[in-house]
């Protein structure tokens, strides 16, 4: 039953009044294999300013962002498009969009984010770039899983509200609205980060700079000026969230996640990735603790 068509939810009475009387109750509605969200993070931001915080944060992801704007309307850029979402209304951000936030209404607001990953990304490339309201089905069942997520030990619960929440998100109409790109140019990071990602075959600091019209040399002092880490080790950074969307999402063999990744060897994947996360590719693909460096 779709939200559009089902603005006043029955009584339980009235629904089992609908119900038939079958003679022989032996076969109904069988369930599809069940991919459920995992490792999910649910956090609220307050201020414009903290939207863009950490910059690192701002860099390759391998996570669904999913996002409900509470209170101010603020532009969110995803990838080359900019959407503007305003309060009640929501947006998912898929894995390896990148995405920042540009002309808020105004600095106090109430931002809530839910992110996760999930094996069956396809299953939800229908939400991509396509903004979506917060109806009442939505906005409950998303008060329900904070709830959850609050509660130690419903873990599990947890990741069966956000299957039932992006099921909800799905079924409710989009916003048709359209979409433009941002008035304001996409700051240095940002802009990196889409040179980066945008080829085959990984671009040079040289080839970068080029891209942009400056020198590598201003370009490496710009970028650590206004990023606080060098040019050479967020780019390093880029690879191996890459390869940890990888090891997360894909049945890929480590050697080969090396490669795809731009390292010239297992053992410097191994162990670039250890000293940033703090334990093994193979420790990570099945679920330890990572320790996220700077």
């Amino acid at each position: 039953m779709s939200e559009s068509r089902n603005a006043t939810v029955l009584s339980l009475e009235k629904l089992a009044n609908l119900l038939p009387s079958p003679l022989r109750p032996l076969h109904g509605k069988r369930a599809a294999p069940l991919d459920l969200p995992d490792n999910i993070i649910c956090f609220c931001r307050c201020s414009a300013t903290d939207l863009n915080r950490p910059q690192r944060g701002r860099a390759l992801h391998h996570r669904f962002v999913l996002i409900f704007a509470l209170e101010t309307a603020v532009t969110v850029a995803v990838d080359d498009r900019a959407i503007r979402l305003h309060p009640n209304e929501g947006i998912l951000v898929l894995p390896f969009q990148f995405h920042d936030y540009i002309q808020p209404e105004r600095e106090e607001l109430r931002w809530l984010f839910i992110t996760f990953e999930l094996i069956d990304i396809e299953a939800l490339q229908t939400l991509r770039f396509r903004p979506f309201v917060i109806t009442p089905f939505v906005r409950q069942t998303c008060a329900e899983l904070v709830e959850a997520y609050l509660t130690r030990g419903e873990g599990d619960l947890t990741s069966l509200l956000l299957a039932l929440l992006l099921q909800r998100i799905r079924q409710a109409e989009p916003i048709q609205r359209r979409h433009h790109k941002p008035a304001v140019s996409p700051g240095l990071i940002m802009q990196v980060n889409q040179l980066a990602q945008s080829r085959e075959h990984p671009l040079s600091v040289k080839e970068i700079a080029r891209s942009l019209g400056i020198s590598a040399s201003h370009l490496r002092a710009r970028f650590r000026a206004s990023c606080g880490v060098s040019l050479g080790r967020h780019l390093r950074r880029l690879r191996l969230e890459k390869a940890c969307g990888l090891l997360r999402l894909s049945q890929r063999r480590v050697t080969e996640i090396a490669e795809l990744c731009y390292f010239t060897s297992i053992y410097s994947f191994s162990r670039a990735f250890h000293t940033a996360y703090g334990v093994s590719p193979m420790a990570y693909r099945h679920g330890d603790r990572v320790r996220r460096t700077g």
